[in-house]
């Protein structure tokens, strides 16, 4: 009895995360063409400077991060489990934005090492998670039968 309530619970949640990450989804994309609108009709016209570039490929990855975050809470729904190969290739996903928009000039260099180990773990996990031909799903009860 108790158990039904808390996976309704649960799915309500995810429904209300679902809704949430579509606006966020939606207010980056409004920026990224805020943006881009702008800079364009402001002289010297059709011309990003190089800073802009950055900031505007670092929303771009947002969106594509917001959009995988968005169909693995969707999987979570339809077939009550997350796949981890999935929630690896979203960490790899962020892990890269965040080196595409670090200053390099004043960064640390023991930051973009840690990055660099952090890449190449997700890489070695992915890699043996997927050529493993196990099933790696994390099974979640959503149902309401119990």
């Amino acid at each position: 009895m108790l158990i039904k309530y808390i996976n309704r619970f649960q799915t309500f949640i995810i429904k209300i995360i679902m809704v949430m990450m579509v606006l966020v989804i939606l207010s980056a994309m409004m920026e990224i063409t805020w943006i881009l609108v702008t800079d364009f009709l402001t002289p010297p016209y059709l011309l990003i400077g190089v800073d802009q570039i950055l900031d505007i490929f670092a929303l771009f990855f947002l969106v594509i991060i917001g959009i995988e975050l968005l169909e693995t809470v969707k999987m979570i729904i339809i077939e009550s489990s997350m796949n981890v190969d999935v929630i690896i290739l979203v960490g790899i996903t962020a892990i890269v934005r965040k080196i595409l928009i670090v200053d390099l000039k004043n960064t640390d260099p023991l930051f973009l090492v840690g990055m660099g180990v952090l890449i190449i773990a997700l890489a070695v996990t992915y890699y043996l998670v997927v050529n493993s031909k196990k099933d790696f799903k994390c099974q979640l009860d959503m149902d309401d039968e119990h």
